[in-house]
């Protein structure tokens, strides 16, 4: 027990997750606004450029790019996301975004973007996937991945308790090597950091839950209710820190 099991129907698996993730939020102090900022000041533009946003999850950066770029294309396996994201640019008034529910294996495109972003997405870990992401850019990639296993504190203590060895999230390293072996040259910036998270009780239970699910577990209801509430805080909700090294990965392609 305790193996990262076979998404035999991914958008079962995200379905499920779109219930806790987190959703765009506004203002220039945020992680995501941090990030776009690093990709700019390395010479990327946005504005008035054609997007693809490969797994585009929630919207979190698919709404930051379409207030700048001309239209952005978002993509995603996971109806339940892609309803959040459109819910979000119906708020935002963004009339600029055409979503598309498919996985990145199915997805066709019809021409080739100005900028195709990726942030953590498993769609681009196999071959395919990578070649597919040059396909389709007309210029510049962005490209965010992890570097090393993240530590979820909530997680911690219930891997252990179920003998789960966490994943090793490398696939920045991975697509690194990748576009070496191929000749391409890349600006890499690793980047360092905590994200914190509030949740209500019934969020924490389901995050752990779901989680915990994609590695085979049934867990007990009790254990988990019992476990969550060390993460409890004087506003009476349950906070999760995780630490994380990501690498942002730039290049323009031909």
């Amino acid at each position: 027990m305790g193996t990262l099991i076979d998404k035999k129907d991914g958008r079962a698996y995200w379905n499920s997750r779109a219930r806790t993730f987190p959703r765009y939020e506004e203002g220039d102090q945020t992680y995501e606004a941090g990030m776009l900022r690093r990709a700019r000041e390395h010479g990327v533009v946005f504005a008035g450029k054609d997007v693809l946003d490969v797994g585009c999850g929630s919207g979190m950066y698919t709404l930051r790019l379409a207030q700048e770029a001309a239209q952005v294309t978002a993509v995603d396996v996971s109806d339940e996301m892609l309803r959040l994201l459109q819910e979000d640019a119906a708020a935002l008034g963004l009339a600029n975004i055409r979503t598309v529910r498919s996985g990145w294996e199915d997805f066709t495109p019809d021409r080739r973007y100005e900028v195709v972003f990726a942030s953590m997405t498993p769609a681009l870990d196999s071959e395919a996937g990578k070649e597919k992401l040059l396909t389709c850019a007309a210029d510049w990639v962005v490209y965010m991945g992890f570097l090393d296993r993240m530590a979820s504190d909530l997680m911690q203590g219930l891997y252990a308790r179920y003998s789960i060895t966490p994943r090793v999230f490398n696939n920045a390293q991975v697509m690194h090597q990748w576009l070496t072996a191929r000749g391409i040259a890349c600006t890499a910036l690793p980047v360092k950091g905590q994200w914190v998270v509030s949740r209500n009780r019934a969020d924490a239970l389901d995050v752990c839950a779901t989680t915990l699910q994609h590695y085979g577990v049934d867990p007990d209801p009790d254990l988990l209710a019992a476990h969550i509430a060390a993460f409890r805080d004087d506003s009476g909700a349950y906070v999760e820190r995780t630490d994380y090294t990501i690498e942002m990965l730039l290049w323009q392609n031909s």
